[in-house]
């Protein structure tokens, strides 16, 4: 009964964070393709500034970009000002699948964790996410499914509409 409780409040989650994601916010801040939208929540959307993406480090395995993120409040109710611009630098190993990020510029890296919860990888993983597939067009944590262990399946942490704003 709690294996079943926790699928389905699993499943709710997801269907209410893919619909309140859909509704309200633009792909792209004024239509402008450069500042990407990334990510959406209580009416504030983030939009990655493709014209500021910065390959710090290009050695394979690992890889170290930085871009801008702005902050746009209110976006869900057509607001399109910018309030705020934050730069994030993201460091990426592929041989081990995984993205860390170091918003103090400090090189104080954190991991994402690809099925971490809302709280740990807002913006953060998206943005991370979105810089690796402009910078290289291949997908980092999308290129593969994940073990949910709630719903124990495999699973997408980002679908083929989120690549497709990249174009």
């Amino acid at each position: 009964m709690k294996k079943l409780f926790l699928i389905l409040m699993a499943f709710c989650t997801l269907l209410i964070s893919g619909t309140a994601l859909a509704e309200g916010y633009t792909n792209y801040l004024n239509g402008d393709s450069n500042f990407i939208f990334v990510d959406g929540h209580m009416g504030s959307a983030w939009y990655l500034d493709r014209s500021s993406l910065a390959v710090e480090k290009y050695a394979p395995p690992q890889y170290i970009i930085a871009v801008n993120v702005c902050t746009v409040p209110n976006a869900d109710k057509g607001n399109t000002a910018i309030s705020k611009v934050k730069t994030y630098r993201f460091f990426y190993n592929w041989n081990n699948r995984e993205m860390y990020v170091d918003n103090t510029g400090n090189s104080n890296w954190r991991y994402l964790r690809p099925l971490a919860s809302r709280a740990e990888t807002s913006i953060v993983m998206p943005a991370g996410e979105m810089a690796f597939y402009l910078a290289y067009k291949m997908k980092f944590y999308g290129a593969q499914k994940w073990y949910h262990r709630f719903l124990e399946e495999y699973v997408d942490v980002f679908d083929n509409n989120f690549y497709r704003l990249a174009s």
